[in-house]
């Protein structure tokens, strides 16, 4: 029996995605995903049309005809079927099976971190084209590495997550990127930290002398363990940067090189908020640096940077009542980040979700009693939540659906403040992911009345 066939489990995006590219490549492929149900249905037909056999149950049929196996990022490796399958051939990932079939010539930017990926990848493709190359923002943004392996692109810019990360072998990033590491996804590691921080770092592990590694300066653990890894370190900070790459001096965002500074912008011109997003910015100046033709273009091209969906995005504004939507805030840390993005204002913050995580809300409340006139939660984690609002007497109130949440939200709300839906939770509880909890959290304030 020929044993050359690759093994697709999971027909989520990127199982799609690497089904057709081992068609493609005229790759024998096959199939797995554990049911049928209307929400996949179209990739199913899909594969009907390209020939491509299937099963929708988890077993053992395809694994005599098979090499190796490709994982969709959110199947967790300790799975008992995935732990089947490894006895059986070998495993790898989406993103590295993509890249082992990446056609020549294409520069990728690889951006990990626990907040402000997608942000960064978005920003640092919108340099790259300022700058006149071909760039794509693919990877966890939701566009599968596999779609772009042999497209016309010049650069990927490529948005890794820990997942992804769990099942590289060789992907080996041009430059590195990692925005911060804090607690999150830790029911996926054991409710270990250290587990998830290292997987994180896997990034860097393939690269060598030629490659860059940009990293947080503000995280002395993050730089201490990057020494141990062969590319070239360029960190950026928002204050007292006296190593290579970005950081803020005089008002202006500035790169350094050895002695040289150059100013880049002023912060004020940038259109982003936020002190994350500022930093965000950093990093992809830092990034994009050794590709940089015309200093004015960049310089034009991150004025002009308006963020994306569902990150702090201002949806509307109503009898004086901003409303912003900043449902990709899926953990502590991110909602932490959107508290600070409007100094001056008093926020009413629409607050929790999924309770998978688990996750520890009590960091939140300092900043909730400084920025916060009032809470409104909504979702599971409310029952973990209500407690430290109680305790240190936060006006909140509990809602059950998110048209409760923004009609009361607009209630509570005076003129001049904020309604801010940033949930420090993932969405699973009510929703399919974070993109249709923000569409519906914009529809709903679009219920209320006339936009300005």
């Amino acid at each position: 029996m020929n044993r050359d066939g690759v093994l697709i489990i999971g027909l989520g995006v990127s199982g799609l995605a690497a089904a057709r590219l081992a068609r493609k490549k005229k790759m024998t492929v096959y199939v797995t995903e554990h049911r049928r149900h209307a929400a996949n249905e179209e990739r199913f037909r899909e594969l009907e049309q390209l020939g491509i056999p299937f099963e929708t149950e988890n077993t053992q049929r395809f694994f005599p005809l098979c090499r190796q196996a490709v994982l969709s990022p959110g199947i967790p490796v300790s799975s008992p079927y995935i732990r089947e399958v490894k006895e059986h051939m070998a495993l790898i990932g989406e993103l590295e099976f993509a890249f082992q079939n990446m056609a020549p010539g294409k520069t990728i930017i690889a951006v990990t971190g626990t907040n402000g990926k997608s942000t960064t990848v978005r920003l640092i493709q919108a340099l790259l084209e300022g700058q006149g190359y071909t760039a794509a923002s693919v990877g966890n943004i939701g566009l599968p590495l596999s779609d772009y392996f042999d497209g016309p692109e010049e650069f990927l810019v490529c948005e890794v997550s820990s997942y992804q990360l769990e099942t590289i072998v060789t992907f080996k990033p041009q430059t590195a990127v990692i925005t911060n590491i804090t607690p999150d996804h830790l029911d996926r590691y054991e409710n270990s930290f250290e587990r998830y921080f290292k997987t994180k770092l896997r990034i860097a592990e393939n690269m060598d002398s030629s490659g860059r590694l940009v990293l947080n300066g503000e995280d002395d653990r993050l730089k201490k363990a990057a020494s141990d890894y062969a590319p070239r370190t360029f960190l950026f900070r928002l204050e007292g940067l006296k190593e290579q790459g970005t950081t803020v001096t005089k008002g202006y965002i500035c790169y350094q090189d050895g002695s040289a500074q150059e100013k880049i912008l002023r912060v004020k011109d940038l259109a982003l908020p936020g002190r994350h997003n500022l930093e965000n910015a950093l990093a992809a100046v830092t990034a994009v640096m050794p590709f940089v033709r015309s200093q004015k273009r960049l310089s034009q091209s991150l004025a002009d940077f308006p963020g994306i969906e569902h990150r702090l995005e201002q949806v509307c504004e109503i009898n004086g009542i901003l409303f912003v939507n900043d449902s990709k805030g899926t953990n502590v840390d991110s909602t932490r980040k959107a508290l600070t993005a409007f100094p001056g204002k008093k926020v009413v913050l629409i607050l929790g979700g999924d309770d998978a995580k688990k996750s520890d809300f009590s960091p939140l409340i300092p900043l909730i009693r400084k920025n916060c006139a009032s809470v409104i939660l909504l979702g599971e984690t409310t029952p973990r939540i209500a407690p430290l609002l109680e305790k240190e007497k936060v006006a909140f109130v509990k809602t059950g659906s998110m048209k409760e949440a923004v009609d009361r939200g607009f209630k509570a709300a005076r003129k001049g403040e904020i309604v801010l839906l940033s949930p420090a939770a993932a969405s699973f509880d009510l929703y399919s992911d974070f993109e249709e909890r923000g569409r519906d959290f914009k529809e709903k304030v679009f219920q209320l009345g006339e936009c300005v």
